[in-house]
């Protein structure tokens, strides 16, 4: 008789309605803990990625700037005078120590959206690279330079600021890269670059 009840009871036993509704909850829990981790980890990889983009676009743009000082033999009015072989270096203005060009837009254009690819669209350093990929494959970046006089005529010290808008910004408001716009640090990430152009003091 006693061997009947007990099986009678290992027989009713099972799971209530409330330890099933549990077991649901703390599986939902741990799957939306798991999918945020996820894109988390997603956003991460991309602001790595624009970050490492960036970083090569500011230093590619002063190898540039390095390129386009190799004419330069004479003082600093050798730069002013010629635009058109200068065209960035040009800005930096008479020759006093700690003068300079104040934060300009790197790459000029009559579109209203300024931004530039990972690998710039310089018409005379980057044509080579744009015949190869499109110059509007991933246009997202904004490049800003400022150049400072630190020994008159001979030394300038370039600072080039590539920045990106982060995924929940407004992009209509940065599209022409407007100087001032790293100052919005909840839309606008940025990286800067330091770099040197000496005049060319081996060229006869």
């Amino acid at each position: 008789m006693m061997a009947m009840d007990r099986n009678r009871a290992a027989g009713s036993e099972g799971f209530s309605l409330v330890e099933v509704l549990i077991v649901i909850a703390i599986t939902t829990v741990g799957f939306l803990a798991l999918i945020n981790l996820q894109i988390g980890t997603l956003r991460g990889l991309g602001t790595s990625r624009s970050m490492m983009q960036a970083v090569n676009l500011s230093e590619h743009f002063i190898e540039t700037l390095k390129s386009e000082g190799l004419p330069w033999t004479g003082d600093a009015s050798l730069m002013m005078s010629q635009p058109t072989v200068f065209p960035h270096l040009r800005l930096a203005g008479n020759p006093t120590a700690g003068g300079g060009s104040g934060w300009v837009r790197a790459y000029q254009s009559n579109n209203s959206d300024r931004r530039v690819g990972p690998l710039g669209t310089d018409e005379t350093w980057d044509a080579g690279v744009a015949m190869e990929i499109s110059p509007d494959r991933e246009r997202r970046f904004c490049v800003h330079y400022r150049l400072t006089w630190v020994v008159p005529n001979y030394l300038i010290r370039a600072d080039v600021r590539t920045l990106w808008m982060r995924d929940e910004a407004n992009v209509a408001l940065y599209q022409d890269c407007p100087i001032g716009m790293e100052t919005d640090l909840a839309n606008v990430a940025s990286v800067t670059i330091p770099g040197t152009i000496m005049r060319n003091v081996f060229a006869q």
